[in-house]
């Protein structure tokens, strides 16, 4: 029997757009429970603003240096519908 991922000939690996959107939404998630977590205090705020402003640099670089983006896109021509015979 044939995987979903075969049957509709998903990718292998998760698609960049997919991989931005968790790590805009990580780093979110990350700062609100590191403000809530952390007291109270101008170095607080200067710690987590250094810990999202690194969070964000180091996961967009890791996302843009995957493999994905730098393969060649597959040939896969499609037939105009007025060439294609019923």
């Amino acid at each position: 029997m044939r995987s979903i991922r075969e049957t509709y000939d998903a990718p292998d690996e998760t698609p960049s757009p997919m991989r931005m959107w968790a790590l805009m939404v990580g780093v979110v998630v990350l700062a609100l429970v590191l403000w809530l977590v952390l007291p109270d205090s101008p170095i607080t705020v200067a710690v987590l603003a250094i810990v999202v402003l690194a969070t964000v640099f180091f996961g967009v670089s890791r996302v843009l240096a995957s493999r994905q983006l730098n393969r060649a896109p597959g040939r896969n021509p499609t037939q105009p519908p007025s060439t294609q015979s019923h």
